[in-house]
């Protein structure tokens, strides 16, 4: 394995997931990428919540962005994965503007920019007939990735 890819959200199996992905790259020393997810919405609320905090104060904040403050979470979710592992494992984080829709796209363009040959996912629980209708970012990656493709269900 050269790397593997993570999406990493705050959701509880995503915590199982990192953990599971940190295991299997402290065991094969393989570095791992780290993706979170924001939308253009979530970065239009940063700026308005920074602007009126410097309004309130009469100053000017440089405080992070929404990009940044993704970033960080996945870092502090990693180093707790990754704390009770015998090895180092060694992670770079990447975080991408999409919507949901869209993910499984972004997943497959920054997999290949960063050589990754494997992906970790978690899945959400759908019917049938909903993964059908509406497609679904795990669907999609095993469909679309040229790859070994983990998907964490439950």
């Amino acid at each position: 394995m050269q790397s593997s890819l993570v999406v990493v959200d705050s959701t509880d199996s995503h915590e199982r997931l990192l953990t599971e992905a940190g295991q299997i790259a402290a065991g094969t020393n393989t570095p791992l990428v780290l993706l979170t997810r924001i939308t253009e919405e979530e970065i239009a609320e940063n700026a308005e919540t920074l602007q009126a905090m410097s309004d309130a104060a009469n100053t000017s904040l440089k405080s992070d962005s929404a990009r940044e403050v993704a970033n960080r979470f996945a870092e502090e979710a990693a180093d707790e994965a990754f704390a009770g592992l015998d090895d180092t494992v060694e992670y770079d984080v990447v975080s991408v503007v999409a919507e949901e829709s869209d993910l499984a796209d972004e997943v497959v363009r920054v997999a290949g920019e960063r050589g990754c040959d494997h992906v970790y996912v978690a899945g959400r629980q759908r019917s049938p007939t909903g993964k059908a209708l509406f497609g679904d970012t795990a669907q999609r990656l095993v469909l679309n990735f040229d790859g070994p493709v983990t998907v964490l269900t439950g």
